[in-house]
């Protein structure tokens, strides 16, 4: 605004200089209507340089102002995208954590195996969440992921609903429908961690726990396939090492 003032004030002298020079009469010297038409000109032709120069100036002004506030806007948006991408992780950490504490509860409601593949199911899909957070620590979630594994048998396959809370009846080993029942079941159970298993592996995040991962799935395929065999026979101490050792 200052400079504008500066600027207008010079071209007004100048334009005044111009109007007065042309009525003046200067006497002892020759001024021909040339001279004073070429002098009007030369004042004109300066005030319109003056003019234009203002007008540039003005322009490049204005062209930082418009770089500024495009860079203030860019600000504004990545600020924004670093707050939504917050949110989201926060999702993802409570969703975590309410099927951690679900895993816990339900395998400690009762402390045997019944309750191993509720249990294995809620940690399961613990992960999905848990590798879109910031979490570097998995080795606790894998030991209680190969802890419910290690308590699966044919009595955690065996169970029916009894209609109350907590209310379970088994079927009976003697049973011609024994064997099918835990097949049955096995089934049931493997087709919702391969829903799990799934998501976890169409995450780009996946790659932060694969090897581990891997190697635990492995384990409970393996122990399921043990049980679908021999529903009977509990777990040998050599497979429990091998569960719970294998690193």
């Amino acid at each position: 605004m200052k400079k504008q003032c500066v600027i207008n004030t010079l071209l007004f002298i100048g334009i005044v200089f111009a109007i007065s020079f042309s009525l003046l009469k200067v006497t002892p010297f020759e001024v021909t209507s040339e001279t004073y038409i070429g002098t009007i000109v030369t004042l004109l032709s300066l005030a319109a340089t003056f003019v234009i120069g203002y007008q540039i100036y003005n322009a490049i002004e204005f062209k930082k102002e418009i770089e500024n506030q495009k860079g203030k806007y860019n600000d504004i948006i990545k600020r924004n995208e670093e707050i939504e991408a917050k949110m989201v992780q926060q999702e993802f950490v409570m969703e975590e954590g309410f099927d951690i504490i679900s895993a816990l509860v339900t395998y400690n409601s009762r402390q045997d195996s019944s309750m191993s593949t509720s249990a294995f199911l809620h940690m399961h899909r613990a992960l999905i969440s848990s590798i879109e957070t910031d979490r570097t620590d998995y080795e606790w979630l894998f030991r209680y992921l190969r802890h419910f594994i290690v308590n699966m048998d044919g009595l955690t396959f065996s169970l029916e609903y009894a209609g109350t809370p907590n209310s379970f009846w088994s079927i009976d080993e003697s049973s011609e429908d024994y064997q099918c029942h835990v097949k049955r079941s096995i089934g049931e159970f493997t087709k919702v961690v391969k829903e799990n298993d799934k998501k976890l592996r169409s995450s780009k995040n996946f790659c932060k726990i694969q090897m581990e991962y891997e190697r635990v799935m492995r384990l409970l395929y393996n122990r399921l396939a043990n049980i679908e065999q021999n529903p009977a026979e509990s777990i040998s101490d050599n497979e429990k090492t091998k569960i719970m050792d294998s690193f």
